[in-house]
């Protein structure tokens, strides 16, 4: 196996355990607390030309206020070109989704959002090769 697939597979073997195990990272602390991580949430898994994403789920420490991140298996698409991916938000089901997060292209987790309340957060994948190269799927 080249060492740059061995490198490759290390890095998306990390991120999965990482998320498995509720690597929070330092991004993790709000005013209040900490975030826990509590599971990818049900129906966020988004795939696009082999770019991977989800959602995370996470409650804040002492309130249980609810919190999401985006969750990332990128590098290069089954076109060649760079996956990237990022973290969508709205504030209530009548209003638009934006963009929350940086965009990512390398796996990795975003930071924790606030997701309480009526919010709503999405990850979107792609490789961006044309303007409509991604997809976002579902939301929590």
């Amino acid at each position: 196996m080249k060492s740059s697939s061995v490198l490759r597979t290390l890095a998306v073997t990390g991120v999965l355990v990482a998320a498995t195990v509720g690597w929070t990272g330092s991004s993790s602390a709000t005013a209040n607390g900490d975030i826990i991580f509590s599971g990818s949430a049900p129906g966020t898994y988004s795939e696009f030309v082999g770019c991977k994403g989800w959602v995370d789920m996470g409650h804040e420490v002492g309130s249980g206020t609810a919190y999401a991140r985006g969750s990332f298996v990128l590098g290069t698409s089954t076109r060649g070109t760079v996956c990237k991916g990022w973290l969508e938000r709205r504030t209530s089901p009548s209003n638009a989704f934006e963009q929350v997060s940086a965009t990512h292209t390398a796996s990795d987790v975003t930071g924790w959002f606030y997701d309480g309340g009526d919010y709503q957060a999405r990850v979107c994948v792609g490789d961006k090769l044309y303007a409509n190269s991604y997809t976002c799927i579902g939301f929590w």
